[in-house]
């Protein structure tokens, strides 16, 4: 039995993980590696044009009106592929959560394209977000394309895609597993730690390896802390962490003025007036300070070198903020990660220019208060501290500095905790899937589902199982032939499944629990307790 046991394991659960999101992996290194080589080429162009503009005021009209003929481009292309709206990340959770549907063929190529289409313009936004998104698709195209009979592995495909993605897009590997844990799924479990290890293992060492021999930078930013800061200053991570933490929470406040102005107040407003406006705005302002616009990576460059003034930082700071979520909740293509770290790194220039003209601060200590800033920030924003952390050691040289960078992401934390503060990926979440189910309302279902023969579900614990939203199992009735000794808590075969769930839509949510525990009607013995309009229960 425990022979037969174990070939059901590696059956069923080790080798879908290792060759799946080995599949995945490897094709969202190849596509990430094209994407970032590309949108490099496009950033620089826009950058030297935006630069050759700058002390000549007669360019500005040209520069306008091309920036309106690509936000008719973008405004086209979300037309057509309405799933590749706003932030990549938002949208790629939702999907893995289950939350919203799309089509991964619209997603890769929409997303990449006018993702291209924003960075010409200018607009500020990075291109992790549309590299976690084309990773997400690249996951369902593997699932439909290797295992079309296998849906309940698509989301833990889409999954290790997604956290390739991340990882390839930021050169930050392990922080690309807990990307999944932390922030996709919020949950630990074993089945997707070994996808989404093997994805970011296979996915990182091809495009390192492409951008090594392409000459492009594996990382996100070029930095180098050889030395630690002295244990006397760890009040200087508390204050980064409070002042981190409260602008985290100014910024969710304006996040939502915002988002209500354009998707409230602006409803009537077709979306590509929405789309240009925001483009013509970026072209105007490009054209005054072209550090106010594009993806911030040389003005992060200018930051770590000490090279920006405070004035201009507060300048750069304020209009940063208003044209990266006027973008976002527009709905233009592009990565909130990177403009979340540029704003993290204007509060840590700003905090450390200020103690060291103090003298509280030694000036050698300038790049660690700068680089726990942009953490910190980064980890209040989001509301992933750990991720932050990780990330800080991997990507931003500050593994000699991680009691620091712990006590400031840790208190500002505790700031957006304390008042009451959701993420900006869970704001994005929440409209996503409000516009997807307007008029509709929840219906909530208790059913028993039973276990059948050779289902995705066999062999397999409920925690380590992707369930439709809102959905809770409630109890499991072992099926009365079972020896008791199968796998401690895992199903078997003819197991009975107490089920709860919630849904919008109950065909969809059928299909799905069918998908992992086998054909069958389970709205049979259901009993609805409220029902919203418009449905229909299947039989």
């Amino acid at each position: 039995m425990k022979k037969k046991q174990t070939l059901t394991y590696i059956k069923n659960i080790i080798l879908p993980c290792i060759l799946l999101s080995g599949v995945t992996g490897a094709f969202t290194g190849l596509l990430i590696f094209c994407f970032k080589y590309v949108s490099g080429q496009v950033i620089e162009l826009s950058d030297k044009i935006y630069s050759y503009a700058q002390d000549k005021p007669v360019i500005i009209l040209p520069i306008v009106a091309g920036c309106i003929v690509l936000s008719v481009i973008s405004a086209a292309i979300l037309r057509f592929s309405p799933d590749s709206r706003g932030g990549g990340i938002p949208t790629a959770i939702a999907i893995l959560r289950g939350l919203i549907t799309f089509s991964w063929v619209k997603s890769i190529f929409c997303v990449f394209f006018s993702s291209l289409v924003s960075y010409m313009a200018g607009v500020p936004l990075g291109n992790e977000g549309p590299s976690v998104q084309m990773g997400t698709g690249v996951g369902s195209a593997a699932v439909n394309i290797f295992a079309g009979k296998h849906k309940a592995w698509e989301r833990y495909s889409m999954t290790a895609g997604a956290c390739a993605g991340f990882a390839s897009a930021t050169g930050a590997p392990v922080s690309g597993v807990f990307f999944a844990l932390e922030e996709a799924h919020r949950r630990f479990s074993p089945m997707i730690v070994m996808t989404a290890s093997v994805s970011v293992a296979c996915g990182s060492l091809l495009s390192s390896a492409l951008c090594r021999l392409a000459g492009i930078s594996v990382l996100s930013f070029d930095i180098d802390i050889p030395y630690a800061m002295g244990f006397s200053y760890f009040w200087v991570a508390v204050v980064a962490g409070l002042l981190c933490g409260f602008y985290a929470a100014l910024y969710t406040k304006i996040f939502k003025v915002i988002r209500s102005l354009i998707n409230d107040k602006m409803s009537k407003l077709p979306h590509f007036l929405k789309v240009t406006s925001i483009f013509v705005l970026v072209a105007l302002i490009g054209n005054i300070s072209h550090d106010c616009i594009g993806s911030g990576h040389s003005l992060a460059q200018a930051i770590f070198e000490n090279n920006v003034s405070w004035y201009l930082a507060l300048v750069y700071l304020a209009v940063r903020t208003l044209l990266v979520v006027a973008s976002n909740n527009a709905g233009i293509t592009g990565g909130l990660f990177v403009p979340t770290l540029i704003f993290g790194a204007l509060i840590g220039t700003l905090t450390a220019k200020a103690l060291i003209y103090s003298g509280l601060l030694p000036e050698q200590y300038y790049l660690i208060a700068v680089v726990i800033c942009m953490i910190s920030f980064l980890g209040a924003s989001v509301k992933t501290p750990i991720t932050a952390i990780v990330f800080s050691m991997e990507a931003l040289s500050a593994i000699r500095n991680v009691p620091f960078v712990i006590i400031g992401v840790i208190t500002a934390y505790i700031v957006v905790e304390t008042m009451g503060i959701i993420s900006s990926n869970d704001l994005s979440i929440e409209q996503k899937v409000h516009d997807l189910n307007s008029g509709r309302r929840k219906i909530a279902v208790d059913t028993v589902i039973t276990a059948k023969s050779g289902c995705f579900a066999i062999g397999k614990e409920p925690r380590d199982i992707l369930w439709p939203p809102y959905c809770i199992i409630v109890s499991m009735k072992k099926n009365e032939s079972d020896d008791g000794k199968s796998y401690t808590g895992a199903i078997s075969e003819n197991d009975q499944l107490a089920v709860h769930f919630q849904t919008y839509d109950t065909a969809k949510t059928a299909k799905e629990l069918c998908y992992i525990l086998g054909d069958q009607n389970i709205y049979e013995s259901a009993v609805i307790r409220s029902e919203g309009e418009n449905q229909n229960i299947p039989e």
